[in-house]
């Protein structure tokens, strides 16, 4: 560096002279700057054009633009950041342009950083700020440095331009504290709005010219248009196409837009074959009128200057993660023939479209795809099929190809001898070490496979992979293609990615008989997909090799429609109450999947302790075996939705015997990425994720739930299940009441209009609602107490009351028997609309057994976030369904809640119940497994009964309680019970110290 430095310094009129170029100052001292920093820049290893530390872009000039960054810096074949190189004497502080060239590149790539430099100056650059062509060359700017001070400034160079500090995630972090997230869009979600508004603009006007194009036409036409469109200006910017041949389209005044636009198309389909350009196939899209202003205007917004998009740098992954999104969107035509573009159903009650992060993506393919393949030979490879039954836009199944594409070149460029492999029809390799697109079309065709429901998410994924096909081709390459094979350049996917519903594979029953109308709505809507048929030679040889994927949520309640059809089907075997439609795929795909093949999903992480999911759990012990659980617990995958999720990896063997499993789980809910991706991908510990090896075994899990525990812990919870001698049971635990509406809420308010507030009480009512309604004495007899977490604590429950329910069970059903209640019945008639009870309109809608609710009992709050609470309860008490009540008459109610509040079961509870990330969700499933030690030790029952008349002292003292000395005193006291209820209860299961130390985390 300071050889460098020197160098430039003594002879710095040289090296600014006009006459010294850029190509000069790139060899001179660019190259042996970043080289400096661990680079090997020359690419001196030898490695193929996928793997080199640095890519030297080979410019192509259009008019006055530049199409590509100097240098593309590289790690395991990903781009880190960009070089844009200038000769010494462009003035970098001031120049706009130059630093309006670097940020479109960095931008459109989605990179954190990049770099302008001329050597003697080095101006580093936010790349996450969206860049505009009126900004001043200050704009995003984070650094500015000149080169008499890179000594002076070596330390923070090294840390972010240093290759080995990039690997260990300097970059990030340095990316992470200096991006001004102010004003920040990335450019999927940039992508996605212009995606949007080419489609509003050509959905209005082709529904407006074309009156008589259903709505299902009008979306099919438009999407066909958008694919066509962008494929072909991404080949543009790539060099694959002249550069302007769309916007040449639009030139002549007295020309047909659009007709010069399908005249493009058609040529395309002769050059490509991809199935994109078929008019054969597709009869509506070249039968429709345009008008030639909205052609021209949907042309121009993706050209400089109005685009900010540089397509030859845009991944194929980018724009998939902006067109799921697009997905989730349909036109619809309203009045007058108007068009508008709305959320599908479907997606509006799953809260949005949640594209699955590119790292989730790879951990799976690495697991799957990569155990799969290692160690074969292409021709072995050529065997495995890989499928993803929910395809949706192809991200999973564009990680599955590129991955196979990498292996290729790494096999191929290990051969000594490669000239065999050159100039001839079996030339796999070009010079540069890379895949011909013969090779790459071998691949595609040969292994992935998709489905998908929608058919406009099966385009975008064959749009997705034959733009990863292309992917460092040349017009020159695609020629040689055409005169080696007299083959066009992509292949046509049609027997790969297929539309239809994966879960419904026929109208037929096995009988013969009908399952679904034979009317065209209802089987565009149904979509049955024959297996068999469709994917014939695959299921013939036994099934798919690998299976992967991110399968639809959704639950029963949220869609009943789509469960009932399934339920039609051959998969009725697999259907139960509570479940989520995702269990189908799981089922399904063990089905379709070729012993010893692997399935890869993400999915909630819930499926081992739901009951509606005891079917998937016995079909994932029965017929697989877990190879790896990565439980990410509260840390959101999707940062859109607050679902909790898991990656498992299954292989299809039968397997009798205990086996042992990685399990791992993520402890800290705002962990970086960075750090998630190094333990997946590099074995790096972390105190945030907890990874063990624990025990699976069928005959204790089989019709039970599954559990992940390290052995030291399993050896307590066993011993704590031998000393349960007394169970709770479905007679005496039931869950609270199941209000239809218990106040107004906003859907309903809007339904209702007038002088009714958000709010207002309809079956739960205040005391001020109760007060207004002049009840009879009669009346008041349905009036009941209602408790809330207000008043509900741990131990203790406060009978002060603010709040009323309306107490009508499923008698009420008949509406007659209203009539005695005329106040209450006025009441209700005023929400008579919006009350959705089995009962309605004036019954709860599950009032469960009045007894649980009178008298003494202990009351179970389901959702806890520090530890469980119970609460011991000796006055009437009516509660909602977020409670569970326990009424037992065979064990004395103080005794069981210590027990119940204690460390011990908690770790229990933890560890053998159902948990939402860190919260415990205390259902009644988990209550009824709790093995309860009814001692017949008289001396502890008593002991542990006086702690408990103790502790609801203490908190009752601590209510009324308004001095904050006596309050700390008394908490002081709480926690010493605490305690004693501990050291009790751990007498009553003869739990050893050592094992008090494991339950109590020590």
């Amino acid at each position: 560096m300071l050889s460098l430095i020197k160098k430039f310094k003594s002879n710095y009129s040289q090296y600014t002279n006009k006459n010294y170029n850029e190509t000069e100052t790139r060899r001179d001292f660019l190259d042996p700057f970043f080289e400096a920093f661990g680079w090997d820049v020359a690419n001196r290893a030898g490695k193929s054009q996928t793997y080199r530390d640095v890519i030297h872009e080979d410019k192509l000039k259009v008019g006055k633009e530049t199409k590509a960054p100097d240098y593309a810096f590289r790690i395991g074949g990903n781009r880190v950041f960009f070089v844009e190189a200038k000769k010494p004497g462009v003035n970098l502080k001031e120049d706009s342009l130059p630093a309006f060239q670097l940020r479109r590149y960095g931008w459109s790539a989605k990179l954190g950083i990049s770099f302008l430099t001329d050597f003697e100056e080095l101006a580093i650059y936010d790349c996450t700020r969206k860049p505009s062509i009126n900004d001043k060359a200050s704009t995003a700017r984070i650094e500015y440095i000149h080169f008499e001070d890179y000594l002076k400034r070596f330390d923070f160079l090294y840390e972010i331009l240093n290759k080995e500090s990039i690997e260990q995630g300097s970059l990030e972090k340095y990316i992470a504290g200096s991006s001004n997230k102010k004003g920040t869009e990335s450019v999927d979600i940039d992508f996605l709005s212009t995606l949007d508004n080419l489609r509003t603009k050509l959905a209005s006007n082709i529904s407006k010219l074309n009156k008589d194009l259903s709505v299902r036409d009008l979306n099919y036409a438009v999407q066909q248009i958008i694919d066509r469109i962008i494929f072909l200006r991404a080949a543009e910017d790539r060099g694959i196409e002249e550069y302007g041949d769309l916007k040449r389209t639009c030139e002549s005044k007295n020309d047909n837009f659009y007709n010069n636009l399908l005249g493009i198309f058609k040529r395309a389909d002769g050059k490509y074959n991809s199935g994109l350009f078929d008019f054969a196939k597709d009869s509506i899209s070249g039968n429709i009128e345009i008008d030639n202003k909205v052609i021209k205007e949907i042309i121009n917004e993706l050209y400089y200057p109005l685009s900010p998009y540089e397509f030859s740098v845009i991944s194929v992954e980018i724009m998939g993660n902006a067109y799921e999104q697009f997905l989730g969107k349909t036109i619809t035509i309203g009045r007058n023939h108007s068009a508008k573009i709305e959320l599908k159903p479907e997606v509006r009650k799953a809260g949005g479209v949640y594209y699955t992060p590119e790292y989730i993506v790879d951990y799976i393919v690495e697991n799957t795809v990569g155990e799969a393949i290692r160690g074969k030979k292409p021709e072995e490879i050529a065997n495995i099929k890989i499928l993803d039954p929910a395809c949706g836009s192809g991200s999973f199944l564009l990680g599955a190809y590129k991955y196979l594409l990498n292996y290729h070149i790494e096999y191929y460029n290990k051969i000594k001898d490669r000239a065999k492999f050159k100039g001839s029809k079996e030339d796999v390799i070009k010079e540069n070490g890379d895949l011909t697109i013969w090779i790459k079309k071998q691949i595609l065709r040969n292994n992935i496979f998709g489905v998908d429901i929608d058919s406009n998410a099966v385009e975008v994924t064959k749009l997705s992979l034959l733009m990863k096909c292309l992917e460092g081709e040349s017009p020159a390459s695609i020629q040689n293609n055409q005169d080696l094979f007299n083959e066009r350049a992509l292949p046509s996917l049609e027997d790969n990615i297929k539309s239809g519903n994966s879960l419904i594979n026929s109208n037929f029953n096995s009988e013969g008989e009908r399952l679904f109308s034979s009317d065209e709505d209802t089987q565009y809507k149904i979509k049955c997909f024959s297996w068999d048929k469709e994917f014939s030679s695959v299921i013939k040889k036994g099934g798919f090799d690998i299976i992967i994927g991110n399968p639809p949520y959704v639950k029963e309640y949220t869609d009943r429609e789509s469960f009932e059809n399934v339920k039609k089907g051959n998969l009725s075997k697999y259907y139960q109450g509570k479940m989520d439609l995702w269990y189908f795929f799981v089922c399904f795909g063990l089905d379709i999947l070729k012993e010893n093949g692997k399935l890869g999903f993400i999915a909630p992480n819930n499926w081992i302790t739901n009951a509606g999911a005891s079917i998937l759990r016995n079909k994932v012990l029965t017929d697989s075996k877990i190879l790896k659980y990565v439980d990410f617990g509260d840390f959101r995958v999707f940062l859109e939705a607050g679902i909790q999720t898991m990656v498992f990896i299954l292989n299809k063997e039968k397997i009798n015997k205990d086996y042992e499993i990685d399990y791992c789980k993520i402890l800290n809910k705002n962990i970086d990425v960075i750090d998630i991706e190094k333990f997946l991908f590099e074995n790096e510990p972390s105190n945030d994720i907890s990874h063990i090896k624990t025990i699976i075994s069928k005959d204790k899990m089989l019709n039970n739930l599954i559990t992940f525990i390290d052995s030291s812990k399993d050896k307590v919870l066993s011993k704590i299940k031998e000393m349960g001698n007394y169970f709770l049971t479905s007679e005496n635990t039931a869950q609270g009441i199941v209000y239809p509406q218990d106040y107004l809420n906003e859907k309903n308010r809007s339904i209702l209009g007038g002088d009714f507030k958000v709010g207002d009480g309809i079956f739960v009512i205040s005391d001020e609602e109760k007060n207004a309604l002049n009840l009879s004495k009669e009346e008041l007899e349905l009036i009941k107490p209602v408790y809330t977490t207000e008043q509900i604590k741990r131990y203790y429950a406060d009978s002060n009351n603010k709040e009323w329910v309306i107490y009508t069970d499923s008698t009420f059903k008949d509406i007659n028997k209203i009539k005695k209640y005329p106040n209450i019945k006025k009441h209700l008639d005023k929400f008579k609309s919006v009350i959705t009870s089995d009962n309605a309109p004036y019954g709860l809608h599950r009032a469960r057994k009045e007894n649980f609710f009178v008298g003494e009992k202990i009351i179970s709050v389901r959702k806890c976030v520090d530890k469980p609470i119970f609460s011991y309860v000796d006055f009437d008490s009516y509660v909602s369904a977020t409670f569970y009540v326990i009424k037992p008459e065979d064990i004395d109610l103080k005794y069981l809640t210590g027990i119940l509040n204690s460390k011990l079961i908690a770790f229990w509870l933890r560890n053998k119940g159902k948990m939402q990330g860190s919260n415990y969700q205390i259902d009644k499933e988990p209550l009824l497994n709790i093995p309860i030690c009814n001692t017949d030790n008289e001396s502890l029952k008593n002991k542990l009964i006086n702690h408990v008349n103790e502790m609801i002292e203490c908190n009752q003292r601590l209510i009324n309680e308004k001095n904050p000395d006596s309050i700390n005193r008394i908490k002081n006291d709480i926690a010493d019970i605490d305690s004693f209820i501990d050291k009790t209860v751990y007498s009553i299961y003869n739990i050893s110290e050592e094992e008090r130390k494991i339950i109590e985390g020590e």
